[in-house]
């Protein structure tokens, strides 16, 4: 199997690296482009959330303390989730 081909993320069949839907089960293959805009939504989120929760009071601060804990957890989750590819695209 040469370097340019990867493996669906269903079937586990070689596909050609540049393929978005595999040709053996139709499965749409996931996109990196995907992980780096949950990673920034989460950072705009949890920024914004600092500055709401800091800077307000009443029902726009616990606005922010939840964008806070939303962006958190978009920001980790996506970049762990690039991490998790990264590894599993090594181990093959």
């Amino acid at each position: 199997m040469s370097s340019d081909r990867l493996r669906c993320v269903d079937c586990r069949e070689p596909i050609p690296a540049d393929a978005r839907i595999c040709p053996h089960c139709r499965a749409i293959q996931p996109s990196p482009l995907l992980d780096v805009v949950v990673v920034v939504a989460g950072v705009f989120a949890l920024l914004f959330g600092v500055v709401l929760a800091v800077m307000t009071v009443g029902a726009s601060r616990l606005l922010g303390f939840l964008l806070l804990v939303v962006g958190f957890g978009l920001a980790v989750g996506g970049y762990t989730r690039y991490i998790d590819r990264q590894a599993a695209s090594r181990a093959r």
